[in-house]
């Protein structure tokens, strides 16, 4: 006859789900010639939706032809109809009472039973009972949890087992909890191996959503005077306490400055850096790379402007021409000195070229004089800096749609 191990009376009273199914199986199942003694496997597939897929497997080995001819008389002659009536009526009542202790509307559905000899070395006889309990977990606004349906614990009996698989989760949220500790860990998936006596609401299990949205990133200004200190203040939702964040600070020259900043208890981070070189500026925002976390839409870079104390560009290489001509010349000198710096300051693009982003332009220039032209060419084209040029190329090169070329003292740009 099919062999189960014996339940004690206190976990049948107590409600203990597991035992309450394993009850349920040992009524069901009907005799079959020999003794088979069985390994149970409970395995809980988690979606997205909150639902989960459970699968109950008793499993025996088959070590003669005598064994393997009598688990496979059990399998022809079993009412597989009759089986899954008795499961279905008896898994709806505890999922109906979970429901009720829980508060959420719950149901069981596609009921299945699966009656097999497997293994090619090895026979091993399986009886497999799965279903669909339709809102199983707790789905949160930060994430997802797992436990309150365990009404009275749960109780696995020697050599049993209780798996939990989650790889349907891991793009959107990740294990922040498990209680107890697993007997094991495999990838994306959590097992207790009996004999083991579960607390009331245990297993319990808590999935934190990795999908954080940037709701603020701002400068105090996009025009700083060299020398001042800029302030950059952001927010994140769900607030996420402690969460590191990289700034990243990209000056004239090309070179980054990368500082990590906390997000405190109301999703609020902030930082304040010496800007100490006068240029274009950018500055982004990122995740380190082995966040468990990620942007639901990656924060656009702050573009900004560092000047002088006279407010000139530093790169022209005109101030001090303008300084002397102050001193030596006439005030109507001067003036006319003035109203040429402030026009030459505009630096208008061409008509055609005013509605493209800096990006664009330069790709668009590369692409018209045949996908090369040297950094010096780009800059006079574009009507741009140097140190702009050099921060649109290399913003460019890291994304792949450009390399640059070392030739003596000049960089050759080419289309990818």
């Amino acid at each position: 006859m099919l062999f189960f191990p014996r339940m004690t009376l206190r976990k049948a009273a107590a409600g203990a789900l597991l035992a309450t199914i394993l009850v349920t199986l040992s009524r069901l199942v009907p005799l079959a010639e020999g003794e088979f003694e069985f390994q149970t496997t409970y395995r809980i597939i988690l979606h997205k939706d909150s639902s989960a897929t459970w699968v109950v497997e008793l499993s025996t080995t088959l070590n003669t032809q005598e064994e393997l001819d009598s688990f496979r008389l059990f399998k022809d002659s079993a009412d597989e109809d009759a089986l899954i009536s008795g499961f279905e009526s008896t898994i709806s009542s505890i999922v109906s009472k979970a429901a009720s202790l829980t508060g959420r509307p719950m149901a069981a559905e596609n009921f299945s039973l699966k009656i097999d000899v497997t293994g090619i070395l090895k026979q091993v006889g399986v009886i497999q009972y799965r279903f669909k309990w339709v809102n199983f977990s707790l789905k949160t606004p930060d994430g997802i949890e797992v436990g309150d349906v365990f009404e009275g614990g749960f109780y696995l009996f020697t050599g049993e087992t209780l798996e939990i698989d989650y790889s349907e989760l891991d793009q959107d949220y990740f294990l922040k909890l498990t209680s107890p500790r697993a007997s094991r860990e495999d990838f994306l998936r959590v097992a207790w191996v009996g004999r083991m006596d579960f607390a009331d609401g245990e297993p319990r299990l808590v999935f934190q959503s990795r999908i954080i949205r940037v709701e603020e990133f701002s400068l105090n200004s996009t025009r700083v005077k060299k020398g001042s200190s800029l302030s950059l203040r952001g927010r994140v939702s769900p607030p996420t306490p402690g969460l590191t964040l990289r700034v990243v600070y990209l000056n004239p020259q090309g070179s980054e400055t990368v500082r990590e900043v906390a997000v405190g208890d109301n999703g609020v981070f902030s930082d304040v850096l010496n800007m100490n070189l006068a240029g274009d500026w950018r500055v982004s925002l990122h995740l380190p790379s082995d966040s468990p976390y990620r942007f639901s839409q990656d924060p656009q870079p702050i573009q900004l402007s560092v000047y002088e104390e006279g407010g000139g560009e530093t790169e022209t290489g005109s101030l001090p021409l303008v300084f002397y001509l102050a001193l030596l010349a006439p005030p109507v000198v001067l003036l006319v000195v003035i109203l040429f710096r402030r026009s030459h300051g505009r630096r208008l693009r061409p008509p055609d070229m005013q509605m493209l982003s800096d990006e664009d332009l330069v790709m668009k220039l590369l692409r018209e004089a045949g996908g090369r032209l040297t950094q010096s060419q780009i800059k006079d084209a574009a009507k741009f800096s140097k140190s702009k040029t050099s921060i649109v190329l290399n913003e460019l090169q890291r994304k792949g749609a450009i390399r640059k070329i070392k030739r003596g003292r000049e960089y050759i740009v080419e289309l990818v």
